[in-house]
């Protein structure tokens, strides 16, 4: 026994709550967004931080069940701790936040904010006062053997879908940073273009400072799509080059072409093609998503993924 209630117990409250927990979470962003979104971390309708909050708010509270507003702040701490443990373990091993409070009031870091506490606690009442007893009550009335095959079912079901979603986390984790490599690497390709053409071309130097350059994918393409004519342009110009001179845009030029492609393979979506699909569903189901590691690929991702949907919206 685990408290009150055996292992098998407490894993069967897990699942009830973790469904629950997500056709709440599902059907308000679905209506903010009026359309429907899939939220959380896997595909399947689970939503485990509800489940594992539900679960240590019953736990933490059983000692004080007696006394409300004791009831209140056990759940509100326990749920909280489990939240912000959670988020940073997650944030840690994928770099990304799959929910971010960094824009309400009194949050740490983006993974706890003070109105989720609070609601966390208010969550802790009504289970124990209302919603729980219903639920244990109803689970007596289901016989033992049909309980324990749904109970079988559900188990191979969640575990299936979280080794899945591991994996999609880690590839998507993958895909970033790649997508960063390949950023990194066309920036530090744009600032030697610079020097290259500042030699062939002393106006080039006023345009820089006058233009600065943004960090951002789209604008990284067209300023090197720019740079590569200009230097095609300043080589047309000039009649005879040195050695040196030569030799830096060839490899310029070999450079640009390997980077080019990859962006518009990256930009037209060619590459990964079912693992992009199921990556769009996981970012689009997780709007408050965000990586401060890799905080433009991501952004760069998301904006693709909206493309990609309105268009088969206008195909539709």
């Amino acid at each position: 026994m685990i408290g009150q209630y055996s292992l098998y117990q407490w894993l069967i409250f897990f699942y009830i709550y973790s469904f629950f927990g997500w056709i709440f979470e599902s059907s308000y962003v679905s209506l903010r967004k009026k359309k429907w979104v899939n939220r959380g971390f896997l595909m399947g309708p689970f939503l485990p931080i509800y489940g594992g909050g539900a679960v240590m708010m019953l736990f933490v509270s059983e000692p004080f069940r007696s006394n409300l507003i004791l009831t209140y702040f056990a759940g509100a701490v326990g749920a909280t701790l489990l939240e912000l443990v959670t988020g940073i373990v997650m944030e840690s091993i994928f770099k990304i936040k799959y929910w971010d409070y960094s824009s309400k009031k009194y949050n740490y870091k983006g993974y706890i904010c003070l109105s989720s506490t609070i609601v966390w606690g208010f969550f802790t009442v009504l289970m124990n006062e209302g919603i729980h007893p219903w639920i244990t009550a109803f689970l007596k009335t289901v016989p033992v053997l049909p309980l324990h095959i749904v109970f079988g079912i559900v188990s191979v079901l969640f575990i299936v879908d979280l080794a899945v979603s591991v994996k999609e986390a880690l590839d998507l984790r993958d895909m970033l940073e790649k997508m960063e490599s390949l950023r990194e690497e066309m920036l530090r390709l744009r600032r030697r273009a610079d020097v290259v053409i500042a030699c062939l071309d002393d106006s080039w130097r006023e345009f820089v400072e006058k233009n600065p350059a943004a960090d951002r994918f789209g604008e990284i393409y067209k300023g090197l799509e720019l740079r590569y004519n200009k230097i095609r342009q300043s080589v047309m110009e000039k009649g005879i080059l040195t050695d040196d001179q030569r030799n830096e845009l060839g490899e310029l030029k070999e450079r640009f072409n390997v980077l080019i492609e990859q962006l518009e393979k990256l930009r037209k979506g060619k590459t990964h093609t079912r693992l992009r699909k199921r990556l769009r569903i996981r970012i689009l189901g997780n709007p408050t998503m965000t990586s401060a590691r890799y905080p433009v690929s991501l952004e760069s991702l998301k904006e693709r993924f909206r493309e990609s949907r309105e268009e088969e919206s206008r195909k539709d």
